[in-house]
């Protein structure tokens, strides 16, 4: 049997409103060489009626452990030179595949990142979140925002799982950070200056539900490695960290003070305690006009 060139991995639960325009967006790239696989943890939606409407999808339903574990199951199951990873409320932008075979036409290149459009659900319209990753060591201070790999938009060789291993199943919010950090350590990462995915910035999604969470993770994950870059100054590290982390905060509380004023006040209550001289500035009278009027 012929091995198709790409392998897409969705996992599913419960995102059938964003399914089908997941499946028809990898179809719609033009390239018939290609499996779609999409683990699916018992969805009590319409998500098994969508997939069933595309006879070429690899429909699988079962309990899983998680979303690490369902790609996984994908990752084990792929048959394909490339993998991609692609979430069910997530999409391919047109002409993907396309570009993406003519950046994996050298073979040396195991791993290729691109741009996404990020499509938001506040009124704010559609934005360009490009790509950018220059030294592993970057994923280590993770609160920096050096890096921008964003997880639609990576594309990597079979050959580079046969050496990285699976995702840590114990992990549920940066498991995609942790998984990038140990492939970084082998393979170098291509960039490609094109928009390759769409991810939607919906209110359901994990990312932006539990946002706090993926920030607890990546310190679970990294806080090991501080010393990989701390240049014998651990204060100095530290107190870029609560500058970085008191502004994150402030403009989680900026963004959604005037809908939720309760949880605006929260999150500027945080900044506070993560840098108490982070007090005074504009921003935080922005908050308060916001949650209060």
């Amino acid at each position: 049997m012929d091995l198709p060139f790409f392998s897409v991995i969705t996992p599913s639960w419960n995102q059938g409103k964003f399914l089908r325009g997941c499946i028809e967006s990898v179809r719609a790239q033009g390239d018939s060489d290609f499996e779609h696989l999409i683990f699916d943890n018992c969805s009590t939606d319409d998500t098994a009626n969508v997939a069933a409407d595309f006879p070429h999808v690899r429909f699988f339903c079962e309990k899983d452990h998680g979303q690490s574990d369902a790609v996984n199951k994908g990752l084990r199951a792929a048959r394909g030179e490339i993998i991609c990873w692609l979430n069910s409320d997530d999409e391919y932008e047109a002409g993907a595949f396309a570009a993406l075979r003519r950046g994996f036409e050298n073979p040396d290149i195991q791993v290729v990142f691109g741009d996404v459009r990020q499509v938001g659900y506040d009124g704010a319209g559609d934005a360009l979140a490009r790509g950018c990753f220059e030294t592993r060591l970057d994923l280590v201070r993770w609160w920096s925002g050096r890096v921008k790999l964003h997880q639609p938009a990576v594309f990597f060789r079979r050959s580079v799982l046969e050496k990285t291993g699976t995702l840590r199943e114990d992990l549920h919010y940066a498991m995609d950070y942790e998984f990038w950090w140990r492939m970084s350590e082998a393979f170098p990462f291509e960039y490609l200056p094109q928009v390759l995915a769409v991810q939607h910035r919906q209110p359901g999604s994990k990312t932006i539900l539990a946002w706090q969470k993926v920030l607890e993770e990546r310190e679970k994950i990294f806080s090991p490695f501080y010393g990989l870059v701390d240049c014998g100054s651990r204060p100095e590290l530290m107190k870029q960290k609560r500058v970085a982390l008191s502004k994150i905060f402030l403009d989680q509380a900026y963004a959604v003070a005037g809908a939720r004023p309760s949880q605006g006040l929260q999150l500027m209550l945080r900044s506070l305690a993560v840098r108490p001289m982070g007090f005074f500035g504009f921003q935080w009278a922005g908050v308060l006009k916001r949650a209060m009027f």
